[in-house]
């Protein structure tokens, strides 16, 4: 882990000199590892980082890719390199040629140069089309069609990087992706700069939605510290005990996260026992427990209330579950975090070959966040935002103007940054369940989302006070 002894090993970092990457070298650098290389197309201007060996390749470039790899002959690729996906940028060609081609060359570089460990950043994005996510986990499909070009490619490319693994005992390249959400940090020339530029001008003053939609945001030292277990862990062996299959999946009523009632049961909210079946070879604890659906879901019948409830059963259930006990009272596991209580784990599960939902583990109302950001920023009233004093445009209402926008601006051959893809962006919930990541990397949010926040306005004050502050991408 981050915090943990260096391993000697050689560590080669795509991407190295951007936002994501730069941090895992300082990681890397900060617990002792010496054998630490950036490859990029530039090298990192972030301070600290100019002695950092660099090699410049292309992952666009398998020629350049390979020639790298077998020079430095790396034990472990971190894989960040990605285009920013920007409301006004959703290149497919440009993602296809970087997510989904620039994997495959980094694959091969990787097999050709024996690399043992691959390490990729992929998106909490790839599960996402259009409605909401709620704390689901590792289990969620992938949609049918994903609409955005930059969750589409890096969906695939996740996928290659898991089918490049391989089981051959100690050799063999091991790879594993991660999954991060709405990365922030000290770096950040994306969304932060965004951010600040909507207070600088003033229209923080607007909301669009009601504001009671969660999403997860993840500090960048939290992401590059899981890069660095999940490095450590590849290898090594089988996580015990706990399986990932056996994750915490508490089901919220729509009333906890701030939604209206739909009157009917969503499949896409955490998988339950009616909705779908248990992982197969994974026991389901709770089988047994009488339903919570009423007749007219389960049976066909009418229901007292008129109105479908909804199914707190979940599929499966780990020790941290209220259920267990009612399910095996022979077995002492109270169904609580107590240290002494006996795992009921059966089997368990690698690093290699599995992805991992990388969080805050900190679920924050959207407009809350960013809030959060414009006070740090500014604290007088111009960056104190009165909830009070908000115009609340309606989301429905967002949409039909973003349509309207999107259609004029097209006749005219211009773009717009009032889109539909950021009206529901800004009014779906997001949020992911990372019970895998914290039993099988042994992973836990280094810095909390204020904390976060703090230093990241604090690191782009300074940007502006020595003229270098990134310009907001939209």
């Amino acid at each position: 882990m981050s915090n943990s002894p260096a391993t000697g090993e050689k560590h080669v970092v795509l991407g190295g000199g951007g936002f994501l990457g730069s941090n895992i070298v300082r990681l890397l650098k900060a617990r002792g590892e010496a054998n630490v290389t950036i490859v990029d197309l530039r090298p990192s201007r972030v301070p600290g980082l100019e002695k950092v060996p660099f090699e410049t390749a292309d992952i666009t470039s398998p020629a350049s890719l390979q020639e790298v790899f077998l020079k430095l002959r790396p034990d472990v690729v971190h894989h960040t390199v990605s285009p920013v996906a920007t409301a006004s940028n959703r290149s497919a060609e440009l993602f296809e040629k970087v997510n989904v081609g620039g994997t495959v060359n980094v694959i091969e570089a990787c097999q050709k140069a024996d690399v043992k460990k691959l390490v990729f950043t992929s998106s909490a994005s790839v599960v996402y089309d259009d409605r909401d996510l709620i704390n689901v986990d590792e289990r969620m499909p992938f949609p049918e069609k994903i609409r955005d070009p930059y969750m589409e490619t890096k969906a695939r490319a996740e996928q290659l990087v898991l089918l490049a693994n391989t089981d051959e005992g100690a050799a063999g390249l091991k790879t594993c992706a991660l999954r991060p959400a709405g990365i922030f940090g000290p770096g950040d020339v994306q969304y932060l700069p965004g951010l600040i530029e909507v207070c600088k001008t003033g229209r923080n003053k607007f909301q669009v939605g009601d504001n009671k939609n969660l999403w997860d945001v993840t500090f960048v030292d939290n992401i590059a510290h899981a890069h660095i277990l999940a490095a450590d862990r590849l290898s090594g062996p089988r996580a015990k005990p706990y399986s990932s299959e056996l994750l915490a999946s508490v089901h919220l009523p729509p009333k906890c996260i701030g939604e209206e009632e739909r009157g009917t049961v969503r499949d896409r909210d955490v998988p339950t026992s009616e909705k779908r079946e248990s992982v197969q070879g994974a026991p389901d604890y709770c089988k047994e427990l009488p339903s919570t659906l009423p007749l007219s879901v389960t049976q066909g019948q009418g229901s007292e209330t008129g109105a479908p409830t909804l199914d707190l059963r979940p599929v499966i259930r780990n020790k941290y579950d209220q259920f267990f006990h009612i399910v095996n009272p022979d077995i002492p596991s109270a169904g609580n975090p107590i240290p002494e209580t006996v795992s009921i784990a059966e089997d368990s599960v690698s690093v290699a070959g599995n992805v991992f939902f990388i969080t805050n583990g900190q679920p924050t109302p959207f407009w809350d966040f960013a809030r959060a950001v414009w006070k740090e920023y500014d604290p007088s009233p111009k960056g104190t935002v009165d909830v009070n004093k908000v115009w609340k445009v309606p989301r429905d209402v967002g949409m039909a103007l973003a349509t309207v926008a999107e259609y004029a601006t097209w006749l005219v051959g211009t773009t717009t940054t009032f889109t539909r893809f950021k009206i529901s962006f800004s009014c779906t919930t997001r949020y992911y369940n990372i019970e895998r990541a914290r039993r099988v990397l042994g992973y836990e949010p280094l810095v909390g989302t204020e904390e976060g926040v703090r230093r990241s306005v604090q690191w782009y004050k300074e940007q502006e006070r020595q003229g270098t502050a990134p310009a907001a991408k939209i």
